[in-house]
């Protein structure tokens, strides 16, 4: 693992401002929860834009008898690959500050980073796919349901890089 030397960034700056300086020490925490506000902002828009200006929430397909939302689904899938890209880059770069180098490092920082997400994935997409079950055809409560998953999976994805990825 080849490592940079230390690089101050707006960030840094930031926090030497006077209000600002009794956070310095909690930089880290701070950095992830604005950076996990903004990817999960990618992730609502994203899924928005998939469910209500294509229209992929009205898309069904019939499997087994049962109406499956596929349309729903496949925009989540997408949205949440968008935003895990976004936060392992924002990650990386401001909040845990890996100085992993090279195409070999870097893709193996990232194999852990995206292995860590997979569970919550997973959580998010089943959470988005029980909101459609107990309440079809409700966008209103579909979205809901995605901001609440949010809440998990902010908190699960913090607990797997600072113990699993960025360590």
């Amino acid at each position: 693992m080849i490592k940079m030397k230390n690089k101050r960034d707006v960030f840094d700056r930031l926090f030497e401002l006077k209000p600002l300086r009794g956070l310095a020490s909690h930089r880290e925490g701070i950095l992830y929860l604005f950076f996990g506000g903004l990817t999960t902002l990618v992730n609502l828009v994203c899924s928005a834009f998939f469910w209500y200006v294509i229209g992929w929430n009205d898309v069904y397909m019939d499997l087994f008898g049962s109406q499956v939302a596929v349309g729903t689904f496949f925009g989540n899938l997408i949205s949440i690959v968008i935003s895990i890209i976004f936060a392992y880059v924002t990650n990386r770069i401001w909040v845990f500050r890996s100085e992993v180098t090279g195409v070999k490092g870097i893709g193996a920082e990232f194999g852990k980073f995206f292995g860590a997400r997979v569970v919550t994935l997973l959580i998010e997409l089943g959470g988005v796919q029980l909101v459609t079950v107990l309440f079809p055809g409700d966008g209103v409560v579909l979205f809901i349901g995605k901001l609440i998953t949010q809440v998990l999976v902010i908190i699960l994805n913090f607990v797997f890089s600072k113990l699993i990825v960025f360590k």
